[in-house]
Order: C-alpha cells, then structure tokens, then sequence
C-alpha cells in the first residue's frame, strides 16, 4: 500500500474514532462534570458524529480528500485549547485537563503527519 494512503487513512479513522468516542461522551452527564443532560451536549454530539461519518467518506478517496485534514487538525487544536482553559478555571480537574490535552496533541501528531506524508510526490 502506499505510504501516503496509510498514513490518511490512519489519519482519517483515529480522528474519527475520537469523534464517535465524543459524540457518546458529551450524551452521558455524569462524565462531563454535570448533573444533568443539557442542550448544547446534544448540539457538539451532533457535530462531532457528522465530522466522524465525513472522516470516513473521505478515507474512501484518501488522496482526493487530503484537505479535509486541515480543519480537522484546527477542531482538533481547539478541543485541546477547550481542555486546557476548562483546566485553568477549574471547570474540570487539572489532571482530566492535561490528559485531554494530551490526547489532542497526539492526535494532532497523527494528522498532520498523515497530511504532510500525503503532500509529499508519489514515490518518496
């Protein structure tokens, strides 16, 4: 298999796989620090399943729909920014914070090597 297209299509179903595992998160309460379901949860798990299902239609055309990678590397840099300032106000235990944070920074890791690999001439 080609290097670029592994490395989208590893790119496109670990950023996928964390917005189903958000989408699920932000429907259970008690796991987001609050004691009820509230309207905007039902709103970012909306969101983040429709980014998840048009990750994986883009992995049915990696090289073609490489760009997608671009704002999802900026969604996944503010979720990691959401973390940390939820963090900082004491919104959520620093601890959970950091390993939100960490978690973004790997996945980070992940696209944009799958971006810059796929931008690179076929047969490098």
């Amino acid at each position: 298999m080609d290097k670029r297209i592994k490395w989208l299509r590893i790119s496109y179903w670990t950023a996928a796989l964390m917005d189903f595992f958000i989408a699920v998160s932000v429907l259970i309460p008690e796991r987001m620090g609050v004691a009820g379901y509230v309207y905007p949860m039902g709103l970012i798990s909306v969101v983040a399943f429709s980014w998840g299902v048009m990750l994986l239609f883009a992995d049915r055309e990696p090289l073609q729909r490489s760009w997608i990678l671009v704002p999802t590397i900026l969604v996944v840099v503010l979720l990691g920014m959401v973390a940390l300032h939820a963090g900082l106000t004491e919104l959520i235990s620093m601890f959970r914070a950091i390993s939100m944070l960490c978690i973004a920074i790997m996945v980070l890791t992940i696209l944009i090597y799958g971006y810059t690999v796929a931008r690179e001439p076929e047969g490098i």
